[in-house]
């Protein structure tokens, strides 16, 4: 399929899955991450209880530093923290949900039946496939974030502003090369080295898709990205907690978003990049 064929086709899946927004079978697994997100964040907000502390506060001082021990300056630190703390989620349970909506959305585009559960008994098999196909991604994201970070440590803004498009870029290049992966060992029973060796043939026949599917995924965090960054404006004006609202709002918006991309990603899986009758292996 020619790029130009797979930009319609991403455009045409993303509208298709913008369409099923209301089935509530569908959202199922990105509540079933909002739950374990929403848990992170509310212990964060609460780690100096006395039932939290013991377990919370090494770690609020290891990733924010001493003075995110402390009011005001823990919520100048929260995006970061939570953004860290989410990492370890969305490894685990994250990689999992995605694989079990990639099963659900094929079902749906396929006008297929499941019984109660179907789903999610197929994905449990593979979960643990799931999580180690997707750490390339995630440390890749990681090594990449933090050598931007730390070649923009101490520029200006213009620079910073750059930088942080660069950023973007960067990751949703990365996306479109690990996109597939959950339908390669989802819907093709693939396992965790086959899926990987089979990324290159996904690629020939969906990279511009997976890129347009995984820039239009970021656009609707960037307002929210851009809040989140002045969170020490926000400290410093006299509303630290509206730092805790924002992220909030970033953990909803972030599923919405995943909703998406993995209806999208699906559907433009079936329609451009699995194999067909006569496929040459």
């Amino acid at each position: 399929m020619k790029p130009l064929e797979q930009l319609s086709l991403a455009g045409q899946a993303l509208w298709l899955t913008l369409c099923e927004l209301r089935a509530g079978r569908l959202w199922v697994p990105w509540l079933v991450l909002g739950v374990f997100q929403g848990a992170v964040l509310l212990a964060l907000l609460g780690f100096a209880h006395p039932l939290l502390a013991w377990a919370l506060s090494p770690f609020v001082r290891v990733i924010g530093g001493e003075p995110a021990l402390h009011y005001p300056g823990f919520y100048r630190a929260l995006p970061f923290l939570y953004s860290r703390a989410d990492l370890v989620v969305g490894s685990l349970v994250g990689a999992v949900a995605t694989g079990w909506s990639t099963r659900l959305f094929a079902a749906r585009w396929r006008r297929e039946t499941l019984p109660g559960g179907g789903a999610w008994a197929e994905v449990v098999p593979r979960a643990l496939t799931l999580v180690l196909a997707q750490l390339p991604f995630q440390v890749l994201v990681l090594l990449f974030t933090g050598l931007v970070n730390r070649a923009l440590a101490g520029q200006g803004g213009l620079v910073q502003r750059l930088g942080y498009l660069v950023t973007l870029g960067g990751v949703a290049g990365l996306q479109a090369l690990f996109l597939y992966l959950p339908a390669l060992v989802v819907l093709e029973r693939h396992g965790l080295w086959r899926s990987l060796v089979a990324l290159p043939r996904a690629w020939a026949r969906g990279f511009w898709a997976a890129l347009l599917l995984g820039l239009a995924a970021l656009l609707p965090l960037l307002p929210l990205a851009g809040l989140g960054q002045g969170s020490g404006l926000l400290v410093d004006r006299g509303t630290p907690e509206l730092v805790g609202w924002v992220t909030a709002m970033q953990l909803l918006v972030g599923l919405a978003v995943s909703f998406m991309l993995a209806g999208s990603s699906t559907l433009v899986y079936l329609g451009a990049v699995a194999d067909r009758p006569g496929d040459e292996e």
